[in-house]
């Protein structure tokens, strides 16, 4: 089911929110401002249900942050190195908002700070949006639509379509903050990412090519260990980030959606296990946080999962595309499921 629920104005603007709800009691609410996640409640393993999500407590409150926290990031996810890019034999500048490079699309037509237009379409709420061409510096008139269902199996399902009239670049990716437990941090909880490499960043957080075998180091998830175990390593990215900022270059056997990582806390015994259709996935750890939310939120104090194609690749031909040509549709999914292990 899918209402409704809560409505503001803010800046001439008009934003709504929507609560989905599943047949076992599940929630999730979704603000059209910036289409983004601000609640996901699910059951721990005593049956309490509560929010896995770290975010504001009011849903104006999203509206005057400057943090990506629950939304629809385009119309490139992460960074592009010297806010420029060749396509086609033309260079096109980007807005530097992250130093002298680019991230997350930008800082004026960036799609986590758009009024999305919603819509219900069966057991699903769509949002869209129209990006015109020249948007952030970016070719083409591109349509988005992102579309988020909580199925009866817990699983929170996000489906990106996009069309464009010119080549461009695409690379959508959603910036949920999860805590599973409830904890201050999420040291103690227990990640496992299907990668055995990692493109390595400079000082800028900037890969250029390269790809890094991370078996046996502490960059590595591959068996599944707690966070805070080589959260303050000394491996020199590690260190220099104060955590994890890195993407991950998944173990992929096809085209299709594939399991590419899980979350555990014994504590409350949730479980989120991680599927998608793209090559790789951020692992960001809050490592510079202090946000008044529901709660003091601090330095990893939640983590993020972002699916996306690799950042830079524009510039990196060594990379997979991210072009997205003309009369072609963007289709990506990426589902994070819910469960609970028992002791």
């Amino acid at each position: 089911m899918i209402t409704k629920t809560y409505a503001f104005e803010k800046n001439g603007e008009t934003y709504e929110v929507y609560t989905l709800r599943n047949a076992s009691g599940c929630e999730m609410d979704i603000l059209t401002y910036g289409a983004r996640i601000t609640r996901i409640s699910v059951p721990d393993k005593n049956g309490n249900y509560d929010d896995v999500i770290v975010g504001f407590a009011r849903p104006e409150e999203y509206c005057d942050s400057k943090i990506y926290h629950g939304a629809t990031i385009g119309r490139y996810g992460n960074r592009i190195g010297g806010a420029k890019f060749t396509l086609n034999g033309v260079e096109y500048t980007l807005e530097a908002n992250n130093g002298k490079n680019s991230l997350h699309g930008g800082s004026s037509a960036n799609f986590d700070k758009m009024n999305w237009k919603a819509s219900i379409k069966g057991d699903s709420l769509a949002l869209s949006h129209f990006s015109p061409d020249g948007a952030g510096g970016y070719p083409g008139n591109m349509q988005v639509e992102v579309t988020f269902t909580l199925t009866d199996e817990n699983e929170v399902v996000i489906d990106y379509f996009a069309t464009t009239d010119k080549d461009t670049l695409c690379n959508l990716t959603n910036h949920a903050y999860f805590n599973i437990g409830g904890q201050e941090t999420v040291l103690s909880h227990k990640l496992m990412i299907k990668a055995r490499k990692m493109t390595p960043v400079d000082g800028e957080l900037i890969p250029h090519g390269e790809y890094m075998d991370i078996d046996g180091t502490p960059y590595s998830f591959y068996e599944g260990k707690l966070l805070g175990k080589d959260m303050f390593s000394d491996a020199p990215m590690i260190k220099a980030c104060n955590g994890y900022d890195f993407n991950y270059c998944l173990e992929r056997e096809g085209a299709g959606l594939e399991h590419f990582a899980y979350v555990y806390d014994s504590e409350s015994g949730r479980r989120m296990d991680c599927y998608t259709t793209l090559p790789g996935v951020q692992l960001y750890t809050a490592c510079h946080m202090s946000v008044k939310g529901r709660r003091h939120f601090g330095d990893h104090s939640a983590l993020c999962l972002e699916t996306q194609g690799f950042p830079n690749s524009p510039n990196c031909p060594a990379y997979p595309s991210t072009v997205l040509k003309a009369g072609d549709t963007y289709r990506e999914k990426t589902v994070y499921k819910f469960s609970v292990v028992r002791d």
